[in-house]
């Protein structure tokens, strides 16, 4: 009996330490405060102590208004958790009906000898930033945060865009220990909801009695206490994208006694046909004449498509600037964009897909939902945040992006590639486009090295980049000095000290980008008992395996096919000879999903290292992690095999 009790209280002393919670604004406990880590992860940098959300409807003067309420109680753990001390808003709108923001009440919480402290956010530390005509965010950041400070905001958001409830956001990327989530909409309301992510949950559905308009209206409602966070994973185009959520799409509105009936867009088509019917898209597509006499200069009507859609393209980038704004809406319009020399993504691209148009080529623009944007799951307008050019071949569509200086047909840059676009046409019609390419990108490396008696390497790289990675490569370094790439090759080619630094293509995107350089390192070689010990691959060896969980629940996104190969030739020190050498391979993938090939020559004094990865589709499902774990593991595993040099 004793040793039952006496287990009893080992299980109850190993439970994390629990309080009772007050939830009400303002209430803050020392507990919480006192609280050195989170119970159910001490890795967690921050936690949401308590997250309250309330969304419903109102009438008011014959009007239908979302309204959101927000309590958020956060708690900080260590100096990592400090970004969580800002918070910032999206609200949406122009001038004629937006969304706003009130009630904003914030406050920071510590602990001062034995006291709480609170410091109150001043009004004037709140700011707004308009980031296109129709979206501005509301940011502010919380007072006199430290390690261990309780933050707590309130805020409402009244919205006249009843179609567009926010998601019911279950998981984040910090735990939760308590969620009170509820949703309340009038009876004349008719939706669908639907539950993503992998972390289970429960809806409670209810309906209450509304005196006011003689209707029973519809709540759903979400309690959960300590969600885990959602780890964060590599090679995924947004982890937002697979937090646990209740989604709702409203399909229809009937109020009787406002008189209105109204159904709402639930198919992609639609949404499409909506959107193509904005003066700020459709309508600006018709507009020709401020460009019509610089274009005839430029483009030759009887030219081969090909080169139409070349010198189209090339003259866009060439006139406008973009200034960093996404959006899927013209905001200066193409003709002020044009005049002006800079403009967003829409003004660029749907002045692109006229100026096409104009020169007989078939183009239509193509909305897209960028990578940090999310994959829409179900129809919304939402759903799009951005716009690129197709154009219709009897092989499939070209896409265009005129606002990357480096970009080339069918050439993306990453933040497009999000599984599928829509093509959308000035007749109403619409299809799904692929976003992802299906050329492989490429880095070849060449190394022609060798290493002295002293163990010293010397030798000359020479690496070319194709496609994205040509294109990543100009956009991130072609603005910065010489001196400044040079660093950044050597830091990340284990500090090797580099010399007579090319480039060589830099501005001609038909040829592949290079970078040539001599090199010179005395940390490859490691000399152990008058023999020499390196790397095969030397300073390129991957150490490290990316993935690490035991399981996957998300798709492995590498946003392109690509391949990566290395040809390296070492030349052996005189009076020395290979005394080992890792033996020659070839692994693949389930699926034809990818490939690696290693082989080791020796060819007189020289051995000679051939090293090629290659990996076929963009994207690969869950259910080939574990496979795909273990193929980096074995070529990892290689690559950290031993060649060995004894002497003579």
């Amino acid at each position: 009996m004793k040793k039952i009790i006496l287990i009893a209280l080992l299980l109850v002393a190993t439970l994390p330490v629990t309080f009772a919670q007050n939830t009400k604004f303002g209430k803050v406990s020392k507990e919480e405060l006192e609280e050195k880590y989170y119970p159910l992860d001490s890795s967690a940098n921050a936690a949401y102590l308590y997250r309250k959300r309330n969304t419903y409807t109102v009438v008011t003067n014959g009007e239908i208004q979302l309204i959101t309420e927000i309590q958020t109680r956060l708690k900080i753990y260590n100096k990592k958790g400090f970004d969580w001390a800002t918070k910032q808003v999206a609200l949406y709108g122009d001038n004629s009906s937006r969304q706003r923001m009130s009630g904003i009440k914030a406050v920071t919480y510590n602990l001062e000898n034995g006291k709480i402290v609170a410091t109150k956010l001043n009004k004037k530390e709140i700011f707004s930033e308009n980031k296109t005509d129709g979206l501005t965010i509301k940011k502010f950041t919380m007072p006199n945060v430290k390690v261990g400070s309780v933050l707590e905001w309130t805020y409402k958001i009244y919205s006249p865009f009843i179609a567009s409830i926010d998601d019911m956001v279950v998981q984040h990327k910090i735990p939760a220990k308590n969620q009170e989530l509820r949703v309340k909409l009038l009876e004349w309301f008719y939706f669908n909801k639907r539950q993503k992510g992998y972390y289970p949950f429960r809806i409670h559905e209810t309906s209450m009695s509304n005196s006011s308009f003689d209707t029973n209206d519809k709540v759903l409602e979400i309690k959960i206490k300590n969600v885990p966070a959602l780890i964060e994973e590599p090679y995924v185009n947004s982890m937002d994208n697979y937090a646990t959520a209740l989604q709702l799409e409203i399909a229809a509105l009937n109020a009787p006694v406002l008189q209105v009936y109204k159904t709402f867009a639930t198919s992609w088509s639609e949404i499409s046909k909506e959107i193509y019917k904005s003066p700020y898209f459709g309508g600006q597509l018709a507009k020709n004449s401020y460009f019509k006499e610089d274009l005839q200069n430029v483009v030759n009507a009887t030219a081969p498509l090909n080169e139409k859609i070349i010198k189209t393209f090339q003259f866009v980038k060439s006139k406008v600037k973009w200034n960093g704004v996404y959006s899927k809406y013209a905001s200066k319009g193409v003709k002020k964009a044009y005049k002006e020399g800079v403009g967003n993504v829409a003004d660029i691209n749907l002045m692109l897909v006229a100026m096409l148009r104009n020169v007989g080529v078939n183009a239509n623009p193509v909305l897209v939902s960028t990578r940090d944007n999310g994959i829409p799951l179900f129809p919304t307008s939402k759903g799009f945040n951005y716009v690129i050019a197709g154009v219709e071949i009897q092989d499939g569509v070209i896409l265009l992006d005129a606002t990357e200086k480096y970009s080339l047909p069918n050439i993306l840059p990453l933040r497009d590639l999000n599984w599928e676009g829509r093509i959308v046409r000035q007749s109403g019609s619409s299809n799904s486009v692929r976003l992802f390419p299906t050329k492989h990108s490429k880095q070849t490396c060449f190394l022609n090295t060798k290493i002295d008696d002293e163990g010293l390497l010397t030798g000359i790289e020479r690496v070319l980049y194709t496609d994205l990675r040509a294109l990543q490569n100009r956009t991130h370094y072609n603005k910065v000095s010489e001196n400044e790439l040079v660093a950044k090759i050597e830091k990340d080619n284990d500090d090797i000290e580099i010399d007579d630094f090319k480039t060589m293509n830099e501005d001609d995107l038909s040829k592949s980008l290079i970078y040539q350089f001599n090199f010179e390192t005395d940390n490859q070689i490691e000399e152990i008992n008058g023999k020499f010990y390196f790397s095969p691959l030397l300073f390129h060896t991957e150490k490290e395996n990316p993935f690490k969980l035991a399981e996957r629940q998300f798709p492995i996104d590498f946003g392109v096919p690509w391949e990566e190969k290395y040809s390296i030739s070492v030349e052996i020190p005189e009076g020395y000879a290979i005394e080992s050498k890792p033996e020659n391979v070839a692994y693949a993938l389930p699926d034809k999903l990818g490939t690696y090939k290693f082989a080791a020559i020796v060819k007189g004094n020289k051995l000679q290292i051939l090293s090629d990865t290659k990996i076929n589709f963009p994207i690969i499902s869950p259910i080939h992690y574990g496979a795909l774990k273990a193929f980096y593991k074995k070529m990892i595993d290689k690559q950290l095999e031993k060649v060995v040099l004894a002497k003579k």
